[in-house]
């Protein structure tokens, strides 16, 4: 078999995994992934079968050997494809263009009639993109720049996708996005959740999800990138928080350098109370490594100063211990929240949402830079 035909066999084949996974909902999704070759777009991939299996497949590096670009996995792209609900003739604008395989979907789907605009922070790998694209006979107007600015020469857009995701969104975005469109981002609210979320702008300058689902992508990149969220401290140990100054973690390094105290059992099962409890308490913490295999949660007040995780069925405690009561009942006490049917709301920063959340529901409210967020449990 040609490799030619091979790769159509493979496409096909992960077209109907999507499908029964219900990533692929739609036939004009399904035609995109169907007729786009992934493998010109992986240049990661080891072998024909690896450019289409459902995963990442690292595109660069950093300097410590990190990515720092991705393609990402193709579940996550046909889902965000999906949000998007384009139609033939649309003007899209994609932030992050990577390689250039979710733009070459993208054109697919708006066909000749409509406009797809990429923007790529690497000004390498906008063109190495805009030469895939051009070798497949595909337009895309590919720009190196930063995505934060979005491109103002070409809005209005109907449709707006960054496949990299944000702790805030860019009033330029907002600006330039047409009346009744839809913006879709993923977007880091606390530690351990991130939202690709589908908005849609409402008269009164509100933006208010209508579709919510979980996600993982790395972060935007460049001057408006603004502090990271995930912060190594030492080997392989790092830790995602809220607001992680140097000083903070120079504490954390010190409390974990000086050992921990068994303060007893948890009450569990905890696993399905996380979200709520990073929801509601902005001093959560989130470990990639050790202490601990895996994921760690934990509760991190630097002012104490004091260090509480959750390792598997008990509470380590460095520093202070009252940290690990605060821990304990922050655990017990958060509510079980489905991520997927949260409600989202996005207004100005010093702007009051313009009703109060539905009778029932639980809400919290994210307060960052440019907008506030409220999200309400459906």
């Amino acid at each position: 078999m040609s490799d030619e035909r091979a790769a159509a066999r493979l496409r096909m084949a992960l077209v109907e995994r999507l499908r029964l996974t219900g990533s692929v909902r739609t036939e004009a999704v399904a035609d995109a992934m169907s007729q786009v070759p992934r493998e010109v777009f992986t240049p990661g991939a080891s072998s024909l079968e690896r450019a289409y299996e459902d995963r990442v497949v690292v595109l660069s590096t950093d300097d410590r050997g990190l990515p720092d670009s991705t393609v990402s996995q193709p579940a996550m792209v046909a889902l965000m494809l999906e949000q998007l609900a384009i139609r033939p003739g649309m003007r899209v604008l994609e932030i992050g263009t990577g390689s250039g395989y979710n733009a070459a979907l993208l054109a697919r789907l708006t066909g000749v009639e409509g406009e797809v605009v990429s923007i790529e922070v690497s000004a390498d790998l906008a063109g190495a993109a805009a030469r895939r694209l051009a070798g497949l006979g595909v337009h895309v107007d590919v720009r190196a720049g930063d995505g934060w600015e979005g491109v103002a020469d070409r809005a209005p857009f109907d449709r707006i996708e960054a496949t990299v995701g944000v702790p805030d969104l860019p009033p330029a975005w907002v600006e330039q996005l047409a009346p009744d469109g839809v913006l879709v981002t993923p977007m880091w609210l606390r530690p351990g959740l991130e939202l690709a979320v589908a908005w849609e702008r409402a008269a009164d300058g509100t933006l208010t999800s209508v579709s919510v689902s979980r996600c993982g992508f790395l972060q935007l990149r460049g001057p408006h990138a603004g502090p990271g969220r995930t912060h190594a401290l030492t080997g392989d140990l790092a830790v995602i928080g809220e607001d992680l100054p140097p000083a903070a973690l120079d504490v954390l390094r010190d409390l974990l350098d000086h050992g921990a105290v068994d303060a007893g059992p948890v009450l569990g099962p905890v696993d399905v109370r996380l979200t709520g409890f990073a929801l509601a308490e902005p001093r959560s913490v989130l470990f990639l490594g050790h202490p601990g295999d895996g994921l760690t949660w934990g509760l991190f007040d630097p002012e104490r100063p004091a260090l509480a995780v959750l390792m598997r069925d008990r509470i380590l405690v460095y520093g202070d211990r009252d940290a690990a009561v605060d821990l304990y009942y922050g655990v017990a006490g958060a509510p079980v929240v489905n991520a997927d049917r949260l409600r989202l709301e996005a207004v100005p920063v010093g702007t009051d949402f313009p009703d109060a959340p539905g009778a029932g529901g639980r809400a919290w409210t994210v307060e960052r830079e440019h907008y506030r967020y409220r999200l309400t449990e459906m």
